[in-house]
């Protein structure tokens, strides 16, 4: 009794799931079609070799339940049309060649359509994870790569200013403790103060960020992550009473330049921060200090209009 109840539940969800999806409900006709021709020919006739044109065209339902269903009523069909088709003249060894064959086809092509399935389904679990970080409310090391390519593409075909710069808490000393939360949300908080909506930061990865300044030079830029370093480094972390200290790379955008090659060079700038006790931002290429102004690192820029 329990066994028809678990029958006439999944009848039921079938048949649910035909009147939703008109795809589904032509893939199981289609393959009850192959079935009845299957039945009135020969046995020495591949008639069976269809059903793996309709597992194929399961792909077009979503969901890996209907591949499942589709591959096994091939499977079935094929056994049952052996007992119930009518005889041939065709010797035994043959026919068994043939069915054999044929279910091998309905099982290769459910397992390739099922990969494929399950591949479509990890590549959309991968885009439609959140872009947002929350411990800083910046967007993640995915949405920098994304975006990155459109500003640039941009930048180019207006002949616009950009720049790109890769902030580090700097661990010139073995730390006592783990770079966490709050030191990010200290250096995150001063990002927010110095840029202007028309910059875009991220949280790259535990310990860094970046910044893409539109609309901006080196040595505009250069000003801003300087009022960036002396802002977080004046403040005492007084639950630790240590200072947190960060250095910073910048690279300006090139004409020949495309995401890649302008990360790595603001990497590279990065390296050479860190490699100078002095320094704590350092740019690519070298900005002199005598060329910045005096204005207000947040003023100096120009806005979009």
């Amino acid at each position: 009794m329990q066994n028809l109840i678990s029958a006439v539940s999944y009848l039921k969800l079938f048949l649910r799931e035909c009147s939703r999806n008109s795809n589904y409900l032509i893939i199981i006709v289609s393959t009850i079609f192959i079935f009845i021709v299957d039945l009135n020919l020969p046995l020495g006739i591949a008639a069976g070799a269809p059903y793996v044109l309709v597992v194929f065209a399961s792909l077009w339902v979503s969901g890996i339940r209907a591949s499942y269903l589709v591959a096994t009523l091939g499977i079935g069909f094929t056994i049952a049309a052996f007992f119930l088709s009518p005889g041939s003249d065709a010797s035994m060894h043959t026919i068994l060649i043939n069915r054999a064959m044929t279910l091998l086809l309905i099982v290769c092509s459910a397992i390739m359509v099922i990969k494929i399935k399950k591949a479509d389904i990890d590549i959309a679990t991968l885009t439609n994870q959140p872009l947002l970080d929350p411990i800083t409310g910046f967007k993640n090391d995915q949405a920098l790569t994304m975006e990155l390519g459109n500003e640039i593409q941009r930048c180019k075909r207006y002949n616009r200013q950009l720049s790109l710069a890769i902030i580090e808490i700097d661990h010139s000393e073995p730390p006592l403790r783990s770079i966490e939360s709050p030191d990010i949300r200290k250096v995150s908080q001063e990002i927010k103060t110095n840029i202007r909506i028309t910059d875009y930061p991220y949280h790259i990865n535990p310990d860094a960020l970046a910044i893409i300044f539109t609309e901006t030079n080196l040595i505009e830029s250069k000003s801003v992550c300087e009022s960036i370093c002396k802002q977080v480094s004046t403040k005492q972390n007084k639950q630790y009473n240590n200072r947190i200290d960060i250095k910073i790379g910048i690279a300006a955008l090139d004409k020949s330049d495309n995401a890649t090659a302008l990360l790595q060079r603001a990497q590279e700038a990065l390296d050479q921060a860190k490699a100078s006790p002095d320094t704590s931002v350092a740019t690519l290429p070298q900005v002199a200090d005598k060329e910045k102004t005096s204005v207000a690192a947040i003023l100096l820029r120009s806005r979009i209009n």
